[in-house]
């Protein structure tokens, strides 16, 4: 059963765009990353440029280049023009996801490591070069900062970015052609379905052979290869998903991973309704446009509307006693909320 959205119900004046709180500061700090980026360099070049020496052996910066330079090449290197890549990138990303404040955080701390830990890494070499008369090979220690201050950079733009604004809230029941579960007062209900993903078992199986041909030829830039590591780890761990409704809402968590898990609360759920397919979109647990979800296979699929126009699915053979489930819960609250 399928229940679409009027224009009506879509631009009620009660749903307004709850993600402008803090949007311009999030903007700004994005924006802002990639240009501390060219900054920082202009004005480091500009206080130890004179102190360096004419010829650099540069080694592992970035990549492995094992090539020899003057001063001059080396600070001529194109960096303008990548920071007006990171600029667009960011910029872009930023005005695609322009109503998702949690995926514009993510945004603001990677505009941070690009602006903050990357500089300084870059002035730890520069530094070390200063007043140097042969080649300078990175000491040990300088790692152990690397590794702080991406870390440090990521925790900044996590709080810069500031707190994020709620979700609208509904009031409204559920439409009367909805599959409803009937619930007494104090009737208690739970539903507990997993779905298992055989096309993120084969990708992170390719991310890890990536990541283990990666580290075998590892050049220094060890950011690369833990990245790619988390990521097969997390690739891994989304292949069974576990997807749970009760009294407090409907929670999708990773049991290989029970650390991740998100609940979506009832006061953001519109209604619920069965598909045979998912809305058009993409669908992950992370935020998309059309909304977050796990969708495999094909077979039912459970679709809640949520109250900021987008949309929770979940694949599950089980998907109408789902969704009668909690439109049950969603009649029974705010039914007993106008009482």
């Amino acid at each position: 059963m399928f229940i679409p959205l009027s224009p009506a119900l879509r631009d009620h004046p009660d749903h307004p765009d709850h993600a402008a709180q803090g949007r311009l500061r999030r903007l700004i700090l994005t924006i802002a990353g990639p240009l501390l980026l060219l900054v920082v360099p202009m004005t480091l070049v500009t206080l130890y440029g004179e102190f360096l020496p004419d010829r650099v052996y540069i080694q592992n910066w970035g990549i492995d280049t094992k090539r020899t330079a003057t001063w001059q090449d080396w600070t001529s290197q194109p960096l303008w023009g990548m920071v007006m890549w990171f600029e667009v990138l960011a910029v872009t990303s930023f005005l695609s996801y322009w109503r998702l404040p949690r995926v514009q955080r993510a945004l603001v701390m990677f505009s941070c490591y690009i602006g903050v830990a990357v500089p300084l890494v870059g002035a730890l070499w520069l530094l070390r070069l200063a007043d140097t008369p042969d080649a300078a090979a990175r000491p040990a220690w300088h790692l152990a900062v690397e590794i702080a201050a991406t870390v440090g950079a990521l925790a900044l733009g996590w709080v810069a970015a500031g707190p994020m604004p709620s979700a609208p809230v509904v009031a409204a029941a559920p439409p009367p052609n909805a599959p409803t579960m009937e619930l007494g007062p104090v009737q208690r209900a739970m539903f507990v379905t997993s779905a298992w993903s055989a096309r993120r078992l084969l990708f992170a199986a390719v991310l890890a052979a990536v990541t283990v041909w990666a580290v075998s030829t590892a050049t220094g830039a060890w950011q690369g290869a833990v990245l790619l590591t988390l990521w097969t780890f997390f690739e891994a761990a989304q292949a069974r998903t576990r997807l749970q409704i009760d009294g407090s809402g409907v929670t999708v968590e990773l049991p290989w991973l029970p650390t991740v898990r998100r609940t979506l609360p009832y006061e953001m759920v519109r209604f619920a309704t069965v598909r045979s397919e998912a809305p058009p979109g993409r669908y992950r647990l992370d935020d998309g446009k059309a909304g977050w979800g796990v969708v495999g296979g094909k077979g039912p699929v459970l679709a809640l509307s949520l109250s900021d126009d987008r949309w929770f699915v979940y694949s599950t053979r089980e998907a109408e006693t789902a969704a009668a489930l909690v439109n049950g819960c969603l009649s029974r609250e705010r039914q007993a909320g106008t009482a």
